[in-house]
């Protein structure tokens, strides 16, 4: 049997996790106000773009968002304008609950002794940020 990773995949929302929260149609004024400048409405919460940075390299990072997928080119020009590290973007969610849902590993799969569970679940404060003490899951 092949022996499998533990790097980690995160998916983290975008609004009110790593920048202030914004709604479509804020995003479509500032857009309509500034054209190529929309991204600079934006507003980086520093705690979440430390914990990124503080992520190993070799895990992934996919970002989640309930913004439409119009709105990508300005996205990722915030994103890289403030130097936010990520993998993917996945546009076009529901704003409501989000469930991950992943199999537990069996003994041996990582030389582990114990079967490891592979799903969490974390609540931050809207517009609070990433703070290492909110994060309970073994980073």
């Amino acid at each position: 049997m092949k022996e499998e990773s533990l790097n980690k995949t995160w998916f983290i929302d975008i609004d009110g996790t790593i920048v202030k929260h914004l709604y479509n149609d804020s995003i479509d004024e500032a857009i309509e106000k500034t054209e190529k400048e929309s991204y600079l409405f934006e507003k980086p919460l520093k705690d979440s773009i430390d914990f990124l940075n503080s992520l190993p390299e070799t895990d992934t990072i996919i970002l989640t968002t309930a913004r439409d997928s119009k709105h990508a080119p300005h996205t990722i020009k915030m994103l890289k304008h403030y130097n936010i590290r990520y993998d993917r973007v996945i546009f076009d969610l529901r704003s409501g609950p989000r469930y991950l849902i992943n199999d537990i590993k069996p003994v041996g799969v990582v030389a582990n002794n114990e079967p490891i569970k592979t799903a969490f679940a974390v609540n931050v404060e809207r517009d609070k940020g990433i703070t290492n003490s909110a994060i309970s899951v073994n980073t």
